[in-house]
């Protein structure tokens, strides 16, 4: 990892929002922090802000390895029929740089005030780099979860561009949330 890059201007927003988060007095906010495991040896950890069933998430990923499936069409001649063509899969493990993220999604929780409260959320994520789990500047953000009584809950987050364009392998991470009094 080459910690001597140039700031991204996406870096640079990120900065700018989270400095903006804090310089504001947000009295009807619940803040949360979070920490978990992505799908590769990884880590991520989360500062959230939620306020009337909106949650806006400014997130970092460590660096991770990642399977990637290297598919190679291989036909016997030019122009044939597609029925005689295969393809060759070469799997190879790779290293992902860390990267940041800005996420805002719109949240539902189910059964208030239950001790045990499903939770859901979907939004849009914009991350500091590209790498082969999220290959677009700005993706879709998915969240389920269950939240155990009034400040912990436990969340399976997962950021896909939904194959619209480029690499899709979707980026996954398990994270323990814990409400800040």
């Amino acid at each position: 990892m080459n910690n001597n890059k140039p700031r991204k201007p996406a870096d640079v927003v990120a900065i700018f929002l989270l400095s903006t988060l804090f310089a504001r007095q947000a009295t009807a906010a619940i803040w949360q922090l979070s920490a978990g495991a992505t799908r590769y040896e990884g880590g991520a950890v989360e500062l959230s802000g939620r306020s009337h069933d909106w949650e806006v998430a400014l997130g970092y990923v460590t660096e991770q390895t990642v399977l990637i499936n290297y598919i190679t069409p291989s036909c016997p001649y030019e122009g044939a029929p597609r029925y005689s063509c295969t393809a060759d899969v070469t799997r190879r493990y790779g290293s992902v740089d860390s990267y940041g993220y800005l996420s805002v999604q719109r949240r539902f929780e189910f059964r208030r005030g239950a001790p045990l409260r499903p939770l859901a959320g979907l939004g849009l994520v914009a991350q500091s780099d590209m790498n082969p789990y999220v290959s677009t500047p700005v993706n879709l953000s998915l969240s389920l979860g269950l939240a155990v009584g009034e400040r912990l809950s436990v969340e399976w987050r997962h950021f896909s561009n939904a194959d619209t364009g480029g690499e899709n392998l979707g980026q996954d991470c398990v994270l323990l949330r814990w409400q800040l009094p």
